[in-house]
């Protein structure tokens, strides 16, 4: 009675592969779906600085805060920003995934910003501004504003405190870290996702980086 009701060794190998195999199975699709939660609270974050950008505009004659001081005054500040005020939180400039990812080997290899960008310390924020409407803040002279971008999820080094993205000088890439996607804000102040083949399509267009025909930003930025 007792050698029918014990397991034997092979019996008891086949119990664990099969456990091992369901576990592989099982796992790759937790980890897609913790992605999927991460990347819901990345959009919020987005959607919370899309509509303080327009609460912030309300009170400047349409005009959106510049992209030397919209995430601080002080290097290494959030809450001195000029956007801050509108937020009222610091977790808002963080994506969770990117948080994990610099927190362990996983960090962003990108090179800190250098010339008038410069500006180095422990990064504790995501999402970066266009330094290319630096003459164009005003969001109702923008042209095509659902063709140009304000805010994205920047591929920034860890201690690239510039706070912006641009087509020269600072980091140019999308950070697609959400299955392979990436999150924008366009100048309509809607949230847009993009994969790395459709942010490399539209980073080819001068109303990408410039919402306005002014010659003296194509001139500045070598768009045309």
């Amino acid at each position: 009675m007792k050698s029918c009701l014990a397991f034997t060794l092979i019996e008891l190998l086949v119990v664990i592969a099969i456990i091992a195999i369901l576990a592989s199975m099982l796992l790759p699709t937790l980890g897609r779906t913790h992605e999927t939660a991460r990347a819901t609270v990345c959009l919020n974050n987005l959607r919370q600085i899309a509509l303080a950008s327009t609460t912030y505009t309300l009170d400047y004659n349409g005009n959106l805060p510049s992209f030397r001081n919209w995430l601080y005054t002080k290097t290494g500040d959030l809450t001195t920003g000029k956007l801050y005020p509108q937020l009222n939180s610091k977790g808002v400039y963080l994506c969770p995934t990117d948080k994990i990812e610099m927190s362990s080997r996983r960090r962003p290899k990108s090179q800190p910003p250098s010339g008038f960008a410069a500006r180095v310390h422990k990064r504790d924020y995501s999402y970066a501004m266009n330094c290319a409407i630096c003459h164009a803040t005003d969001l109702s002279k923008f042209v095509e504003p659902s063709k140009s971008m304000v805010y994205m999820e920047g591929n920034l080094a860890t201690n690239d405190y510039s706070g912006q993205v641009g087509p020269s000088m600072v980091s140019r890439s999308l950070a697609v870290r959400h299955n392979n996607r990436g999150h924008l804000i366009m100048g309509d102040l809607h949230v847009a996702k993009m994969n790395k083949k459709e942010f490399d399509k539209a980073d080819k267009t001068k109303r990408f980086w410039l919402p306005t025909d002014n010659p003296r930003d194509s001139l500045n930025f070598g768009l045309r």
